[in-house]
Formats: C-alpha cells, sequence, structure tokens
C-alpha cells in the first residue's frame, strides 16, 4: 500500500513530476503547488504524499505535498463529473484554504474563476461537500476521533483507496472485532481485517 515516496526530485515541470528512489524513478502527476514545492527542493531529498488511481484500463500516480492536498483531491473526485485530472488542475489554480472558504460560503462566482471549474460543476461541489471538509489551517469541526495504532493505519490506507472515511472506520472496527471472536492469532488480524474491509466496502 502506497503512502508516501521519499527521494530526489529529478523532473518537475507542469503537473508532471519525476522522484528517483534508489534505482525506481517513478512518474507522478501533481497539483502546481506541489511541482513549484520540489523543484525549489532541487537536489534535496523530498517526501511527496501519494494516491494510485486504478481502473481497468489505465494506471496513474498522483503525488501531493502534504496530506491535507491529498485529503481535498480524494474528496474532489468523489464529486460526480469531476475526475482526478480535473482535480489536479483545480488544486493547481488555489490553496486549499482558499478554496475550503468559498465553497463554505457557497462563493460560485470565486470558485468559477478556478482554471479547470466552471459555475455548473462548482455548484455540484458545494452541493456535495459543504460542511464536510476541514482547512489546512485547522478551521473546520473536526470528526470524530480515529481509532489509534495499527487500526488507524488500516482506516487511512482504505481511505486512500477512495472509499469513505467513517464506512472504513466502521468495517474494520467490524472485521477486528470478528476476527477476536474466532480465535484469529493477533498477528494475523491485520492483513485479514483489510481484507474483509475491502470486501465489505466494494
Amino acid at each position: 500500500m502506497f503512502n508516501s515516496l521519499t527521494g530526489e526530485v529529478s523532473h518537475a515541470i507542469g503537473t508532471t513530476l519525476r522522484l528517483r528512489t534508489g534505482g525506481v524513478e517513478w512518474q507522478l502527476e501533481a497539483p502546481g503547488g506541489t511541482i513549484a514545492d520540489m523543484a525549489r527542493a532541487g537536489r534535496d531529498r523530498v517526501r511527496v504524499f501519494v494516491y494510485l488511481h486504478h481502473r481497468e484500463d489505465t494506471m496513474m500516480l498522483y503525488g501531493f505535498a502534504t496530506e491535507a492536498e491529498r485529503a481535498l483531491f480524494l474528496e474532489l473526485i468523489k464529486v460526480s463529473g469531476v475526475g482526478p485530472k480535473q482535480a489536479i488542475r483545480i488544486l493547481s489554480g488555489t490553496s486549499i484554504d482558499s478554496f475550503v472558504a468559498m465553497m463554505e460560503a457557497g462563493n460560485l462566482d470565486g470558485l468559477s474563476t478556478i482554471p479547470g471549474l466552471g459555475k455548473k460543476t462548482a455548484q455540484k461541489i458545494v452541493l456535495a461537500l459543504q460542511g464536510k471538509l476541514v482547512s489546512a489551517a485547522g478551521g473546520g469541526k473536526e470528526g470524530p476521533a480515529e481509532p489509534g495504532g495499527a487500526d488507524a493505519e488500516l482506516v487511512t490506507a482504505l481511505c486512500e483507496m477512495g472509499f469513505d472515511r467513517k464506512a472504513a472506520r466502521e468495517a474494520i472496527e467490524h472485521a477486528l472485532g470478528e476476527l477476536e471472536k474466532q480465535g484469529v492469532h493477533p498477528a494475523e488480524r491485520e492483513q485479514e481485517a483489510f481484507r474483509r474491509a475491502i470486501i465489505a466496502l466494494s
């Protein structure tokens, strides 16, 4: 399961980022802000948070400078009519805080000025996400506390695959509870709980 890659930036132009880790060079699509951050890093080692978008005919790796940026990307691609490429364009045209502020205010005119975002799509995003996002600066309401330790890591991994956080948490808790009742060895519970949660959520 991918969470992040750490390595040396070999290319950061437009929305294309290439990151060298050991003997492998990864190519990712990333928002403009992330590209700018990575370009400034030069030859320094950087950490890039990633999301693997998998469809029957294609696999694409997306990169983000922060977990908050990735979280917003994942919420955007849940909105009907917004695909990964459009979400990257939206994130390239604004900051997270500005986007969330305009969305919470229902500012369709402001949202419509963001490249890649017309008024009709902006309206869909407001209807789907208003009240559900938290500003990167921590200005919104916090959701329920996550379980700690390995449980939290499993929930996070499911969210990165595109599943809803609340549903993922419930699926993991249910699976772990069932496995404990069945007497499954603790060392085997995590992997099996993750497998069962994916089946339950799919």
